[in-house]
């Protein structure tokens, strides 16, 4: 059995027998690749889960997929990134119920 834990609307966190993967979401537009033919292949753009870090612990997933948070945040001051930062902590603690996880 294997993990599958949506963390957000663009992570997860899966595993395999040895390791915690976490996967980011990718919008993939077949028309923009070289080998589209229209007459193959849908012009759908569809959502891909790819893996993107490795981890030895969930605990060390959940760090990532924080600090990927603050990367992409469209914080204009502090407390502003803080507010997000704290918010990203409730909603994990919500969901696994322990406080001492982050």
């Amino acid at each position: 059995m294997t993990l599958n834990i949506e963390i957000s609307n663009n992570y997860r966190i899966t595993s395999d027998s040895t390791q915690i993967i976490v996967q980011r979401k990718h919008l993939v537009d077949p028309t923009l690749s070289p080998a589209y033919d229209a007459d193959k292949h849908s012009s759908e753009t569809r959502e891909e889960w790819r893996n993107w870090k490795y981890c030895g612990k969930v605990t060390q997933a959940i760090e990532i997929i924080a600090r990927q948070n603050v990367f992409e945040s469209d914080a204009t001051s502090l407390e502003q990134l803080r507010n997000e930062i704290s918010a990203f902590k409730r909603e994990i603690r919500r969901l696994i119920g322990e406080d001492d996880l982050l």
